[in-house]
C-alpha cells in the first residue's frame, strides 16, 4: 500500500511541478522535454482570459503548481500542497476549461478536475510511511487534535484552495470592471 501511495503521489506531484516550471522558466531557458512558455508570454494568455494582473497571477500560479506539486510528491504537509493545487485548479478549470465542456480532447476540464482529485485522495489517505512526514515523523503538522475524519481534513483543504481559487477569480473580473471605468484619454 505505500508503495501505492509513493507513486500516486510522485507521478502527479511531478507533473504539476513541471507545469508550474512551464509558467516560470523563460522559453529560452527551457530544456526541451520542459517545452516552457515562460512567465511573459504566460502573462498575455491570462491577462486575456481575465485573471489580472496577468504577471502576477502567472507566478501565482506557477509558484503554487511548483509547491503544491513538491508537498504532494514529496508526503510533507500533504493538505497543504492540496490547498495550492485546489486554488491553481479551481482557477484553471474555471478560467480556461469550463466552457470547452468536459473532456481534455476538446480543451474541458477533465485534466484539471482529474488532478485535483488525485490531490485531495492523496490528502484524504495520507502520504504513506514512504514521506518526509513519516520520516520526520509528523503525524500531526498542524498542532490541531482534528475530531473528524482525514477524508473530512482532505475535504477541507480542497474547499480552501477552491475558496482562494474563486477569489483570484473575482479578483480578475473586479480588475475587468474597473480598467473598463477607468477614463480613457484622448
Amino acid at each position: 500500500m505505500n508503495t501505492a501511495l509513493l507513486v500516486l503521489r510522485l507521478v502527479p506531484g511531478l507533473l504539476f511541478m513541471g507545469h508550474g516550471l512551464q509558467k516560470l522558466v523563460p522559453a529560452r531557458y527551457s530544456p526541451p522535454l520542459l517545452h516552457a512558455t515562460g512567465p511573459g508570454a504566460m502573462a498575455g494568455f491570462f491577462d486575456q482570459i481575465g485573471l489580472r494582473p496577468g504577471l502576477v497571477t502567472v507566478i501565482l500560479a506557477g509558484v503554487g503548481e511548483v509547491a503544491g506539486g513538491f508537498l504532494i510528491a514529496a508526503g510533507l504537509v500533504t493538505p497543504l500542497g492540496t490547498i495550492l493545487l485546489a486554488a491553481v485548479m479551481t482557477t484553471a478549470i474555471l478560467g480556461v476549461h469550463i466552457r470547452k465542456g468536459i473532456w481534455s480532447t476538446d480543451g474541458g476540464f477533465e485534466y484539471p478536475l482529474l488532478m485535483l482529485t488525485v490531490a485531495f485522495v492523496v490528502s484524504a489517505l495520507g502520504p504513506g510511511s514512504l514521506s518526509v512526514d513519516d520520516w520526520a515523523g509528523i503525524g500531526n503538522w498542524t498542532g490541531i487534535h482534528w475530531a473528524q475524519t482525514d477524508v473530512v481534513r482532505a475535504g477541507a483543504a480542497v474547499g480552501i484552495g477552491v475558496a482562494a481559487g474563486l477569489l483570484t477569480m473575482a479578483l480578475g473580473r473586479a480588475r475587468i470592471a474597473l480598467d473598463h471605468r477607468a477614463p480613457h484619454p484622448v
